[in-house]
């Protein structure tokens, strides 16, 4: 098993280490730059061994002389097409300055390799100011392919040449594991109707940590289906379908949106989605969800109809019943192939937040592999 030394910046909740033992490799040393009191937390809760250093602004990379390896992305925050007010499209202000210190460090640390991600969704002049300061062009690859969450993101992924440049590192596309949005979720059911309960599960087969990627890879399509399947929305207190992203309603047959940190509302940051259910008998009215142990109103769906407090609204169902939900922490986790043992000592909002900001781990491991066979 290789050994390496890494400096992470913007390092977050640590995915870095996640991905490097999901790339076998055996970390001897992490050095990471984070400022996120609750991500620190975390990061250090799983891997004490990570040496936390603060603020990139105020960091002395000369130090490092044994890196290996700098992995990071600056925060996305300020150019993401999400941003709704005040969104950097120029390669200047804070966005640029936090990506300078990313090229500071690459600079004087001159590690053998590099990642540096970032959202897709940039203006075209900060992609290609980035690829100008890199010398190559990024590879673009979407969590999709691996994931059940549509999360496109720009990778540059270099190797230091003899005389101190960087090359980009050919990187082919991850193998389309065929996961789906109801492969990952935690299904089943209480509900009660009268006074009385019945446990039931949900109309498909539940995520099993050690058998989704098999049972998916059987029944894998010829086409890779990346995006997520919008069904409807729910309405505001006037009754009228609210046009906000955090009130969509999403199809558990598809993948899920991206995960964001920032998002509010009922489904900001995770999506909505319609889970079906199903019973034999009785007509509950309302579930006690396993995934979450939320109460949920029970919907019935019916000829493209999906009745909310007594008005009917369309919907791009099937016939059935259905609760409507937004995802759990332990979900996310495997939207972003997070292992299962990974734990948050936190609140589920910072959780949230540190999830919708991370990597997707094995993407990341699929850079890594591909960079130590070059």
């Amino acid at each position: 098993m290789i050994k390496l030394n890494i400096l992470s910046l913007f390092d977050g909740m640590a995915c870095g280490v996640l991905a490097m033992q999901k790339a076998g490799v055996k970390v001897d040393t992490y050095t990471a730059y984070e400022i996120d009191k609750y991500a620190i937390q975390t990061a250090t809760h799983n891997f004490p061994m990570i040496k936390e250093c603060g603020d990139v602004f105020s960091a002395d990379f000369t130090q490092y002389k044994d890196i290996d390896y700098i992995i990071g992305g600056s925060p996305c925050t300020y150019w993401s097409i999400a941003q709704k007010n005040n969104r950097e499209t120029e390669a200047s202000g804070l966005g640029w300055e936090l990506f300078s210190q990313y090229v500071r460090a690459l600079n004087d640390v001159k590690p053998k390799f590099f990642i540096y991600e970032n959202n897709k969704s940039m203006s075209s002049a900060i992609r290609e100011s980035i690829t100008k300061t890199f010398g190559f062009e990024p590879i673009c690859i979407n969590s999709a392919l691996v994931s059940a969450q549509n999360r496109n993101r720009l990778y540059w992924v270099g190797k230091r040449n003899d005389d101190g440049t960087y090359s980009k590192v050919d990187i082919k596309q991850p193998e389309d594991y065929g996961i789906f949005l109801k492969d990952i979720l935690d299904n089943g059911c209480d509900l009660t109707v009268n006074d009385k309960s019945w446990t039931l599960t949900a109309s498909y087969n539940g995520a099993v940590p050690w058998n989704m990627i098999e049972r998916c890879q059987r029944n894998m399509v010829a086409e890779p289906v990346t995006d997520a399947i919008r069904v409807g929305s729910l309405p505001r207190p006037n009754g009228e379908l609210s046009t906000s992203q955090a009130m969509r309603i999403y199809s558990t047959e598809g993948k899920s949106v991206n995960l964001v940190s920032g998002g509010g509302g009922m489904g900001g940051k995770t999506g909505l989605y319609a889970v079906p259910v199903e019973f034999k008998d009785n007509i509950p009215t309302k579930a006690v969800s396993y995934a979450d142990d939320k109460t949920y109103t029970v919907y019935e769906v019916k000829n493209g109809l999906i009745a909310i407090k007594g008005k009917e609204y369309p919907i791009k169902l099937n016939d059935g019943y259905y609760i409507i939900r937004k995802l759990t922490v332990s979900e996310c986790k495997r939207l972003q192939t997070v292992p299962e043992w990974y734990e948050f000592p936190v609140s589920d909002t910072q959780a949230y937040k540190m999830l919708g900001n991370g990597w997707t781990v094995d993407v990341i491991a699929h850079l890594i592999k591909a960079t130590l066979n070059t």
